[in-house]
């Protein structure tokens, strides 16, 4: 009887040889945060940043969402591409509908300069985690064809461009690297290109373009595919060889002998 109690003891203290440690209740949290290792704490940022770059995209398959189509506020589509500029100030109340104008011309290798009108709309939406700066990018292409089309429906929505401000909001405090691991990237993806300063991202309808500024805050820029390839075919249209002399064809019907 002896001799199997003592056999029954050592192996319950063999057992408890090979069970996990447990953190004790009484742990203060900062005593956790503390033991994170020098080395994790003072990895360079951009050794961090390097790390997800190359993370594998197939993890993500079947989660990643393509890229916004146009305007985006509060998750919800807005705008497309090539929405006009008074379909877009209509989402905003008078006091906000106000839009800039000037213009962008541009010079061809031949030499022509090119009559290019833009605008712009800005405005700033809170939520209870961020501050957004948004900036709404407009072109007129078809100034191109014709210098009398200068009314806002013929401005089309090419870009977006915002700033986004993280609130200081306490314990634990989210940094602008925490939405780009967290969100951007489990969202979209890993970038098809990081450049040092902006992860690139490109489908068939939009650009994406982000940069971490500082912890607090970051820049997300858009923009639309289709708008650009457009304005390529208004240049092909009006300042090609064939287009210059269908222009002159047209004149020469007004002209009398």
């Amino acid at each position: 009887m002896r001799i199997t109690i003592l056999s029954l003891l050592l192996f319950f203290s063999s057992c408890t040889t090979f069970r996990p440690k447990l953190l004790s209740r009484d742990r203060d949290i900062r005593d956790i945060i503390t033991s994170i290792p020098a080395e994790v704490k003072k990895l360079p940022l951009e050794k961090r940043r390097q790390a997800i770059v190359e993370s594998d995209p197939t993890l993500l398959d079947g989660f990643i969402k393509t890229l916004p189509n146009g305007w985006v506020l509060a998750r919800e589509p807005i705008s497309d591409w090539n929405s006009s500029l008074s379909a877009v100030m209509g989402y905003f109340p008078d006091s906000l509908s106000v839009a800039e104008f000037w213009d962008d011309p541009l010079t061809l290798k031949s030499g022509f300069r090119i009559p290019v009108r833009r605008a712009k709309m800005m405005y700033e939406y809170t939520t209870r985690l961020t501050i957004e700066r948004i900036e709404l990018r407009f072109i007129n292409i078809d100034f191109i064809y014709s210098i009398t089309n200068i009314e806002a429906s013929h401005y089309k929505l090419e870009s977006v461009h915002k700033t986004v401000e993280l609130k200081d909001i306490g314990f634990p405090q989210v940094t602008t690297e925490d939405v780009l691991q967290h969100k951007i990237m489990m969202t979209y993806g890993p970038p098809g290109e990081f450049d040092g300063t902006w992860h690139r991202y490109l489908d068939g309808n939009t650009e994406m373009n982000v940069r971490i500024l500082d912890d607090w805050n970051i820049a997300i820029n858009l923009r639309g595919l289709v708008v650009e390839q457009d304005l390529r075919d208004a240049i092909e249209h009006v300042y090609s060889e064939q287009g210059i002399e269908y222009k002159k064809m047209q004149l020469m019907e007004s002209f009398d002998l």
